[in-house]
């Protein structure tokens, strides 16, 4: 745990004309990587119409150091936040795109930045006559923080208004760890879940597959410290048998949580999404969506989807569960697989399905990033990608939360690709946005789009997959869209698209 370390003061040619001041928290903003705590990727005041989504214009555009990012932009109190893959954070005016600073961690990151107010936690620990006095006083004064996690396995937090590190934790040591979901915030805690890279690994016969076990850990806010680690694979890896080349394999392994976790305050739990096992063992928490208690870590229930033993392969997940309250008052607890498959969970009966839904077209596919729910559908996105061979199909489909039956679908449309035949899919990967009256999704065609919520009509189509003049001056240019999703605020539409970080507004105004 790492408790000092100073911002690169490196911002380009495009600092802001004043620093930085205090960050605080709001109602309108995009926090983490669904926005609430429940993941459901909905803006309820997006301070833009779905009648004029149509008239929605490139605003600025800011260039990445790399030659693809995949992050999520978040934008709190005015100031945009954003990881990029060479491991360099930014924090940048949302309104104009210039930079107040930016921070370089030792290795790369994809996850969304969740921000959280320090202030709380150092006052929670105080005696409770002294937080009276203090608060009468308004004499302490603690900063926000930036949260997130890397490709190594290891969470940050840095001085929100300043960019310097407050502390560096370990989450998990295992060489392939990396942390893709962003870090969930609640009560002066931080929710971090933990993925692999071995299952790439293992395609090397050389490689002594496997040994990474799934994990989620409860962080304290204010320190850094673990609190509590729960594991998806229940046993060590042992030793099992020689492969064909010699080496020594070992087991059981796998079930890597590649998403966000999802906080249900009604019940004192998060919800995860597991991905299968990495070396055929069948585990109780693969291709899985487990609840553990948010005080402890304890694992409340478990609802294995398609068992090893009779599903196809790459059956796990990738997205986050969304939490959603339906018409009745009844909660239901949604997630899509990569079999293309959406379930709808009961949270009060250990994960009972209430009903399930096949959502890929006759082409097949699956469901990547993120879904969507606003208070009427949940709104899933396939990418071809992920089916069994893979094709380059794409579609979108908005179904009810209350029965699983298909409102509306619509298959991606099929545009030449601005950079030719070659790799030109149009799999909707992306995670879902919505807002009143408007769902957004992206293709790796490069095109983002904008569908009504009503029919799946397209309002808006934007090809993002072109060179982009830079508000920092760095060359820039857009391609797939894949992993994080557009975000809104404040009548502002950011996404990442190759190298370049893109805000629309309309009229571009």
């Amino acid at each position: 745990m790492l408790l000092s370390g100073a911002a690169n003061v490196a911002v380009a040619d495009n600092a802001c004309p004043n620093p930085a001041g205090p960050v605080a928290l709001g109602s309108v903003q995009w926090n983490g990587w669904g926005r609430s705590l429940d993941n459901g990727r909905y803006q309820p005041e997006p301070a833009i119409r779905a009648t004029d989504v149509v008239r929605l214009a490139l605003k600025w555009a800011y260039g990445f150091q790399s030659g693809a990012e995949f992050g999520q932009p978040t934008v709190v109190d005015d100031r945009l936040f954003i990881t990029s893959s060479t491991g360099r954070t930014y924090s940048l005016d949302a309104k104009t795109g210039c930079t107040y600073w930016t921070y370089d961690a030792a290795v790369g990151s994809r996850t969304a930045v969740t921000i959280g107010e320090l202030a709380r936690a150092k006052v929670a620990a105080l005696p409770r006559r002294l937080k009276r006095t203090l608060a009468h006083l308004d004499v302490i004064k603690a900063p926000s923080a930036v949260f997130f996690g890397d490709d190594s396995g290891a969470v940050y937090a840095l001085d929100a208004q300043k960019g310097t590190l407050l502390w560096k934790t370990q989450i998990e040591t295992h060489p392939s760890a990396r942390i893709v979901g962003a870090p969930t915030l609640y009560k002066e805690r931080l929710y971090v879940a933990v993925s692999s890279t071995e299952e790439a690994a293992s395609a090397n016969p050389n490689y002594s597959c496997c040994t990474f076990r799934g994990s989620v850990a409860a962080l304290d806010i204010a320190s850094g410290r673990i609190l509590w680690k729960s594991y998806t694979v229940l046993e060590e890896p042992q030793p099992t048998r020689k492969n064909g080349a010699g080496i020594q394999e070992f087991g059981p392994a796998g079930a890597a949580i590649a998403s966000s976790p999802t906080i249900d305050v009604r019940r004192n739990v998060l919800y995860v999404a597991s991905g299968g096992s990495a070396n055929g063992q069948e585990q109780s928490l693969t291709d899985s969506v487990a609840a553990f208690d948010l005080t402890d870590g304890k694992l409340r229930w478990v609802k294995q989807l398609l068992r090893p033993d009779t599903a196809t392969a790459g059956a796990g997940f990738l997205s986050s569960p969304v939490l959603r309250t339906l018409a009745t008052g009844n909660q239901i607890l949604m997630a899509g697989q990569k079999s293309g498959t959406v379930y709808g969970l009961d949270p009060d009966h250990g994960g009972d399905i209430l009903w399930q839904t096949k959502v890929a077209d006759a082409a097949g596919g699956g469901v990547a990033w993120g879904s969507a729910a606003d208070r009427r559908n949940f709104y899933v996105a396939v990418s071809g990608l992920l089916a069994q061979p893979a094709n380059a199909s794409g579609s979108l489909t908005a179904l009810d939360m209350t029965t699983g039956a298909a409102r509306w679908h619509k298959p991606s449309p099929e545009p030449p690709c601005s950079w030719g035949e070659h790799n030109c899919a149009h799999a909707q990967a992306q995670a879902v946005t919505v807002m009143p009256g408007g769902v957004f999704s992206g293709s790796m065609d490069g095109h983002l789009r904008a569908y009504s919520t009503i029919d799946g009509k397209i309002l808006w189509d934007y090809d993002t997959a072109k060179d982009f003049q830079t508000k920092n001056g760095i060359k820039a240019g857009g391609g797939p869209l894949d992993h994080g999703g557009a975000t809104i605020v404040n009548g502002t539409v950011y996404v990442i698209s190759g190298n370049a970080l893109l805000a629309f507004s309309v009229d571009g105004k």
